[in-house]
């Protein structure tokens, strides 16, 4: 048992947590008055985020609320299964549905205890002492008597010292990624509007242009296919058939992704044959025509798609497909606005295929693409490391504070 291990480790002690936090109740009856602009609900609260990165405003917000200070823990006692737990960096007016909480220093690390509070130590016996069955909530009498294992002040400190480290470099790179979205923002409306080294425009419908451009519709660059779905009477599809003919592409694909790849849902050339279906060729684009319309992803592979998408197969080998990808991406607001139907939304075929849209040399679209494709390999791997952080910060979390693994003084180097 991990209470076992931690039992017979030098310095570690088992407390009560009301011995080294307080919970803080000073009330704010009518927040509007309160003199301060920002309100922390438990919706500005994110799971396993130590950081509140949005607030609300006072002025929306009525009855009585909490008062909280720079540097207080805020904790969302209802739902505790939701791990919503971070440290304000302002004084806010706080939720009712929260717990402010305030490190006894005398006691305990400040630094230490928010940190203590994101481990599964804490949230397993959150969610163990939380009553109701709707919108189960904790006391803070109940919670003031859990008793739990810390480490030594010493080994607190380091601990800390480690995790808020890890945070902020999550922060720093956090800030990164929203710098190079907003310069691919800015980039993109240059690029897909300016092209590259133009120095004469001319108008259009679509707005100025280089003079080196052209407004085409959608169907003269692109055959524009609707997509199908096998009967269910297609067993081989529906049971996930094992010969790999095509990859079927459904919106749900397009919500998360660009370049599509491969599915676990195959089909032979019989069935194949057998159940009608629209394939187009690797290279082409999927749109999503059914809310939420706009949705584009390129297809790596021959591929099948359902009803809610199109397919954008290339009219002839001037067009760039990674071009035309980022470039309807741009545009989804237009795509919208040709959407009509009163139940859902739905750009029809000929709809989209009367959308006009630039034709641009195929040399410069290339160009551009790539520039575009830095851009977006740069965020991913930005994010990537952001994830990578985030999870590494959330194991060395339960490794030093179940006594798995100790921290050495190199360590905090």
């Amino acid at each position: 048992m991990i209470s076992d291990l931690i039992s017979i480790l030098p310095g570690w002690e088992k407390v009560r947590f009301g011995d080294v936090a307080r919970n803080v109740t000073d009330r704010i009856d009518d927040p509007k008055e309160s003199g301060l602009k920002d309100y922390i609900g438990l919706d500005h609260l994110d799971t396993d985020e130590i950081r509140i990165k949005r607030f609300g405003s006072t002025d929306d917000v009525e009855a009585t609320k909490f008062l909280c200070r720079k540097g207080d823990i805020i904790f969302g006692k209802r739902n505790a299964y939701l791990r919503k737990v971070a440290v304000t960096d302002r004084d806010a007016v706080v939720s009712a549905h929260s717990m402010v909480l305030r490190p006894k220093a005398d006691k305990i690390e400040p630094e230490f205890l928010p940190c203590f509070m994101q481990s599964a130590q804490f949230w397993k016996t959150a969610q163990a002492i939380s009553e109701g069955s709707m919108s189960p909530t904790i006391k803070w009498k109940t919670l003031s008597a859990q008793e739990f294992w810390l480490p030594s002040r010493n080994e607190q400190k380091k601990i800390a010292q480690i995790l808020w480290s890890i945070e902020s470099n999550a922060e720093k790179v956090e800030r990164l990624i929203q710098v190079t979205e907003k310069l691919k923002k800015g980039l993109l409306e240059e690029l897909l509007t300016k092209g590259i080294g133009h120095k004469k425009f001319k108008k259009t419908e679509l707005g100025e242009i280089p003079e080196e451009w052209e407004v085409r519709k959608v169907r003269e660059l692109f055959t524009v296919e609707t997509g199908t779905t096998p009967s269910t009477q297609v067993k081989e599809y529906w049971n996930n058939g094992s010969i790999e003919w095509f990859t079927p592409v459904d919106l749900s694909k397009l919500r998360k992704e660009k370049i599509l790849g491969k599915s676990e849902r195959k089909i032979s050339g019989k069935a194949y044959d057998e159940s009608n279906l629209t394939m187009i060729p690797k290279g082409s684009l999927i749109i999503s025509t059914r809310a939420p319309v706009g949705y584009v992803g390129l297809t790596s592979s021959d591929c099948t798609f359902n009803q809610g998408c199109k397919g954008l197969v290339p009219k002839t080998t001037d067009i760039s497909s990674e071009f035309y990808l980022h470039y309807f991406l741009f545009i989804r607001s237009e795509l919208e606005r040709n959407s009509g139907g009163s139940t859902f939304k739905e750009l029809t075929k000929s709809s989209l295929e009367k959308i006009r849209i630039v034709s641009v040399p195929k040399e410069e679209q290339e160009k551009i693409a790539d520039i575009i494709d830095n851009f977006d390999k740069a965020l991913h791997q930005n994010r990537l490391h952001k994830e990578l952080s985030c999870a590494l910060k959330k194991r060395l979390t339960n490794s030093f504070l179940s006594g798995e693994l100790l921290v050495l003084k190199e360590d905090v180097n």
